[in-house]
């Protein structure tokens, strides 16, 4: 009978702590200690292969576990590697739950994020390691988690021999690269000249009422508001700064942004064009409010800009 007691006793102890926490979210009042353990939260990461061949693919899973429910901590940004002789295809996070709430031993949460990876060169792929901030929801402590540095081994790619000896054939399959190569790179031209033009047109010097109009083309869409944004950005760091930022990388863009002597412009475009390089890598998910208050920081930007001149 004292057995029962005990367990029955552990059981509403639990279900009361879980009901505590769920009021703390809710309304923002203050719980003690003594309603919820925080017993820390984990970080690991794992490649599944050491080795690939260079026409190959890898997976990079980085997982963060916790004692506690699912809405215990607060992660704000989905974290993208730096990666060298690596780019990304694409990423996926999930969030899974084991265990119990109502009993002592409690709830174990895992959040996974899964990156795609493919070579761009052979020799040794790194990733280099990876910086997250988790805030707990009850304590309002933030916890700084970061990976380690992992390589992956890539082969040289295997050369393409041609099959049978036609040298005519070759020949006629060299002259069709060649003419579909430039008619593209034509094309390309073509259309970076219009996008060009068509940017000057609608900023004119106007930059508010260009970021106004990318902001009802986007709606929600974060990927396609930041790159309008981005172009927003070049154009303005061309015409106002005169800064040569045409045909370079986004991170060259980013070196050559450190030029600007105005430390607060210099921080603000720096942190936008970096946000925007990230978020066209990141799955799509409809997101107005970071849409709304993305807008709201650049247009402030812009319109000071504009009343200064």
């Amino acid at each position: 009978m004292s057995l029962m007691l005990k367990k029955d006793t552990t059981t509403t102890i639990m279900q009361l702590r879980r009901i505590s926490l769920l009021i703390l979210l809710l309304t923002g009042l203050a719980l003690p200690a003594v309603c919820y353990a925080d017993d820390g939260i984990s970080i690991s990461t794992e490649i599944s292969k050491a080795a690939i061949p260079y026409e190959g693919k890898d997976t990079l899973t980085v997982s963060l576990t916790w004692a506690g429910e699912p809405f215990l901590y607060q992660i704000d940004d989905f974290p993208m590697p730096s990666l060298e002789k690596l780019q990304i295809l694409g990423s996926s996070t999930s969030v899974s739950s084991a265990g119990d709430s109502t009993v002592e031993s409690g709830t174990t949460t895992t959040r996974t994020y899964r990156y795609i990876l493919q070579p761009t060169d052979y020799g040794t792929g790194v990733i280099e390691p990876l910086d997250i901030t988790a805030k707990n929801r009850v304590s309002n402590e933030s916890h700084e988690l970061k990976t380690g540095r992992l390589t992956i081994e890539i082969a040289k790619p295997v050369p393409v021999e041609p099959q049978g000896s036609g040298g005519l054939g070759i020949i006629i399959l060299a002259i069709a690269l060649v003419m579909i190569f430039g008619a593209g790179a034509a094309i390309f031209v073509r259309v970076r000249r219009k996008q060009r033009e068509s940017l000057n047109v609608v900023v004119d010097g106007h930059y508010c009422e260009a970021l106004e109009a990318i902001k009802k083309e986007a709606v929600a869409d974060r990927k396609l508001f930041y790159s309008r944004v981005y172009r927003l950005l070049l154009n303005f760091l061309e015409k106002e700064r005169s800064l040569d930022v045409s045909g370079k990388t986004g991170e060259e863009i980013v070196a050559t942004v450190q030029g600007i002597e105005d430390e607060t412009e210099r921080r603000h475009i720096t942190q936008w064009l970096r946000q925007a390089q990230k978020i066209k890598y990141q799955p799509e998910s409809p997101s107005p409010g970071d849409v709304e208050n993305s807008y709201d920081e650049i247009h402030k930007f812009f319109e000071n800009k504009q009343k200064a001149t």
